[in-house]
């Protein structure tokens, strides 16, 4: 199978059908991209390594678990089909939102924004959230046009936990905000969480 892409916990491959399987990478794999996104090594020693794979894959196992026990629309997660080890599953094919606004205008790209929004305020109420907000990473769009988020491995159900992240302003984060293509959206994307969301604590 074709690989798409290849992060710290999961590498994508192609099955043809307008799906995608998402298979969880061995340790090996895994620290070969920790090698390459980490150097050098400050912010995330080497010594850590074994501590983020083995907490990514609880948390992976964890989040799919409260997909598969929602009662919202599968197809918000790209309609995911979890394969017996509980950690591998298969998933729509999805335009990544990074990819996304590398292609499209301004007003089209603060249209996704405004989306991405409503998207996310449907989760909270249903004590779901991806644990940064990180727009250009795990979410993409699908062929209707409607946002979904497809890097289901890392979500927080916790009502504490997520009003604690809204606190924390986690959206600003550089590692979120670093893979939004000019400042406008970075700028736009920022002010539009904080009306939405930072101002509406309780």
């Amino acid at each position: 199978m074709k690989i798409l892409g290849r992060g710290w916990q999961y590498t994508v491959y192609d099955l043809k059908n307008e799906r995608v399987l998402k298979r969880r990478n061995s340790k090996i794999v895994a620290y070969i991209e920790m090698l390459k996104s980490c150097f050098p090594y400050t912010k995330h020693p080497l010594w850590k390594f074994l501590d983020y794979y083995n907490s990514g894959t609880s948390e992976a196992i964890s989040s799919l678990g409260k997909i598969k026990n929602s009662n919202l629309d599968t197809g918000m997660f790209g309609n995911p089909i979890i394969l017996e080890n509980g950690i591998n599953y298969e998933q729509d094919k999805i335009t990544p939102l990074q990819s996304y606004f590398k292609k499209h205008t301004e007003k089209e790209n603060f249209e996704i924004v405004d989306k991405f929004i409503k998207f996310n305020k449907l989760l909270i109420q249903n004590n779901l959230m991806d644990k940064s907000f990180a727009i250009a990473k795990n979410f993409g769009i699908n062929q209707k046009g409607e946002i979904v988020l497809s890097d289901i491995g890392e979500i927080w159900s916790s009502p504490e936990n997520i009003q604690k992240q809204i606190r924390k302003r986690v959206w600003g984060y550089n590692y979120v905000i670093k893979t939004l293509p000019n400042k406008k959206l970075q700028n736009y994307f920022i002010s539009q969480m904080d009306i939405n969301f930072y101002k509406n604590l309780n």
